[in-house]
């Protein structure tokens, strides 16, 4: 399949604009602003290995640009108890909505020209002495594809945080950048700048910004009903995860099984399991992923998510 000179400029403009928002040195926030767990047990299942293969509602959060492969409209709840026995909740909502279609491209699968995508994400930890934390993030996306093979899109997160505990509490905004391209019938390409741009203000009235991360994923379905998935994150001026996910079709139309590996670079290096499965009935499904991540925060938890296509 090939790639017409004006998409391959397309390309090479976004990443150019994407590497250049990079900084020389890398900033965080010592406070607020919590990087919770992803959206969905479908990705999770997979190890989060999701930003070339998801195709419904989860691509609000993993990859933008993958929301002009959802077929139809999609919404989603998801829910996650993140650290057993404590109070610690992670609840949230996801939306696609296709505007307008292109006909099948060569693949067979619709592509939309348009698509809009909305998440609405509750983190709620409980903590001693009654104290608490609580962040609420709106995220709006939108993708286009000005040809079958390519899509670009965006994101804007704009999040609150209130803390009983000084110096949690904060209001800030942050832009992720996305791009899907299809390099063959059954291979797909993905690039996604998460925090691109972004800025946080605290009670102490400084101001913060989140570590930029860059997400490289090449997703293949050549291997009869699997689709597998490898991604390289990069962030803190290295190579900070490596994650490969696989995941089935439905068999029989009604059960699909995922599996993934993460092997966790920055910090204290480890290796983390996921698996997972989804149910699916007429136009509703019904997807649980299990952490195996046993010796760290967070681990031995369970996710569920819902969602329903129309």
């Amino acid at each position: 399949m090939k790639v017409s000179r004006r998409i391959f400029v397309q390309i090479i403009a976004a990443a150019l604009v994407v590497v250049s928002a990079h900084p020389a040195a890398a900033g965080y926030s010592p406070g607020g602003a919590f990087r919770a767990p992803g959206y969905g047990a479908r990705a999770w299942g997979m190890g989060g290995a999701a930003i070339a293969t998801v195709n419904d509602e989860s691509a609000v959060y993993w990859n933008p640009g993958m929301m002009s492969l959802v077929p139809n409209n999609s919404l989603g709840a998801s829910y996650i108890d993140l650290v057993p026995g404590a109070t610690a909740h992670l609840s949230q909502l996801a939306y696609v909505h296709v505007l307008v279609k292109h006909e099948n491209d060569a693949t067979g699968r619709p592509v939309a020209r348009h698509a809009v995508g909305a998440m609405y994400t509750n983190l709620r930890l409980g903590l001693q002495g009654g104290e608490g934390y609580d962040e609420n993030v709106f995220r709006l996306a939108y993708a286009y594809s000005p040809d079958q093979l390519v899509t670009f899109a965006v994101a804007w997160d704009i999040v609150a945080s209130t803390s009983d505990v000084g110096g949690f509490t904060s209001r800030g905004t942050s832009i992720d950048g996305a791009l899907r391209l299809t390099v063959t019938e059954n291979t797909n390409f993905a690039l996604v700048a998460r925090n691109a741009f972004s800025r946080y203000s605290y009670q102490d009235g400084a101001d913060y910004r989140r570590e930029r991360e860059f997400v490289l994923a090449l997703a293949s379905k050549s291997l009869p009903y699997i689709a597998l998935e490898g991604d390289l994150a990069w962030s803190h001026g290295g190579t900070s995860r490596l994650t490969l996910g696989a995941e089935s079709d439905y068999l029989f139309d009604v059960l699909a099984l995922r599996a993934g590996i993460s092997s966790v670079r920055t910090g204290e290096s480890r290796t983390v399991p996921y698996f997972g499965f989804g149910v699916h009935i007429s136009r509703m499904a019904l997807h649980y992923n299990a952490n195996l991540d046993t010796e760290y925060a967070f681990s031995d938890t369970h996710r569920f998510t819902v969602s329903v296509s129309f």
